[in-house]
Formats: structure tokens, C-alpha cells, sequence
């Protein structure tokens, strides 16, 4: 089986999210995307999260009517920073045909990455390039290795809803109906 990993925080989850998913399992012809919610990203330590519970479950909520869509909460369940060659290694067990999605400004500092070199022995990294990121002029030693794809540029941020609840401002047409509605109901972002 041929599967794509999407990582994040996913706090909340949003449109963005689902419809490059939706593009990328197409465009690289999957069988499956796995979501996998990070407990703390290795490069975010300082940021504070909605509850690893509470991201799993709009998570949940969000892909529950697409068939190709599943989620694994195995960093949620290591309950520490989360790096990628651990999640791999685990992944690797049941999938022998992975294909890492990261975003372009992850690829620019994938150097700074846990082990690298190993993630790219375990797997093809794919990165997500809209018309707007620029091609830096330096290029770091796995600009090359990664197969880089044009996918939909859609201006949602997890921040800006995050923001806009806390403003009481609707967030409509950003999340899934059932994602807003938990939001909501668990006085998240608040």
C-alpha cells in the first residue's frame, strides 16, 4: 500500500488541510493519507496547544466521512517532542511504501531535522509548493531529493481561526461543520 504521512499540530484542523490532502492523494496516486497530530513539534516547542484530546477528536471529526482519509495517533501517545525518523520507524513496520508531505518552508530548514538523511531512507519526501513561496537562491543539500508539488494555495491558518474564536468572530467556511461545532461546545480557544 502506498500511503502519504501529514503531520501537524492540527489545532484545528481546517478546509486547508482536507483539500490538499484530497489534491495530493490524487496527484501521487495513494491508497491512503494517515494524519498524524504531533504532541509537540520539535520546532514549536514554545507554542501552547489545544489538548492532545481535543485536536485528535476534531481530527476525527473532520476525515470520519472520507474513506481514504485515516488517522494514527502514535505521538500523541509517545506524550513527548515528536520527531519524524521515530514516527517512520514505527510506520515502516506496517506501510513499505511511504511518502513524507511537508510544507515548502519545511523543506528550506529540513537540514535542521532530526536525522534527515535517515527520513529520506525510509522515505520520498514530498513537499507542498504554492505559487506564492519563492525559490530561495541557496538550496539546502535535500532541496534536490524532494519531489516537489504544485498544490492549491488556500489562505486558511489554524492561528486565524484560533484568533477569531477567541474574538468571537464566525468561523464559518474555515473548519468543518462538525469541527466548529466541538470547538463550541469544549469552549476551545477561549
Amino acid at each position: 500500500m502506498k500511503v502519504g504521512i501529514y503531520g501537524g499540530t492540527f489545532d484545528p484542523i481546517h478546509f486547508g488541510h482536507l483539500i490538499t490532502a484530497q489534491s495530493i492523494l490524487e496527484k501521487r496516486n495513494l491508497e491512503k493519507i494517515i494524519f498524524i497530530p504531533a504532541y509537540i513539534s520539535p520546532l514549536k516547542t514554545e507554542i501552547k496547544y489545544a489538548a492532545p484530546e481535543h485536536r485528535l477528536k476534531m481530527l476525527k471529526l473532520a476525515i470520519d466521512e472520507n474513506k481514504n482519509f485515516i488517522v494514527n495517533n502514535l505521538e500523541l501517545e509517545r506524550k513527548n517532542v515528536s520527531y519524524t525518523i521515530d514516527t517512520l520507524i514505527e510506520l515502516k513496520k506496517s506501510f513499505k511504501d511511504i511518502e513524507l508531505i511537508i510544507g515548502y518552508d519545511n523543506l528550506l530548514v529540513f537540514h535542521k531535522w532530526y536525522k534527515p538523511e535517515k527520513i529520506l531512507g525510509l522515505c520520498k519526501l514530498v513537499v507542498l509548493h504554492r505559487e506564492v513561496d519563492k525559490i530561495p537562491d541557496k538550496k539546502n543539500q535535500f532541496y534536490d531529493k524532494a519531489v516537489i508539488l504544485d498544490t492549491p494555495t488556500i489562505e486558511i491558518s489554524s492561528t486565524e481561526i484560533r484568533n477569531r474564536v477567541s474574538n468571537n468572530l464566525p468561523i464559518d467556511y474555515l473548519v468543518p461543520l462538525k469541527v466548529k461545532e466541538y470547538i463550541y461546545k469544549n469552549g476551545l480557544y477561549k
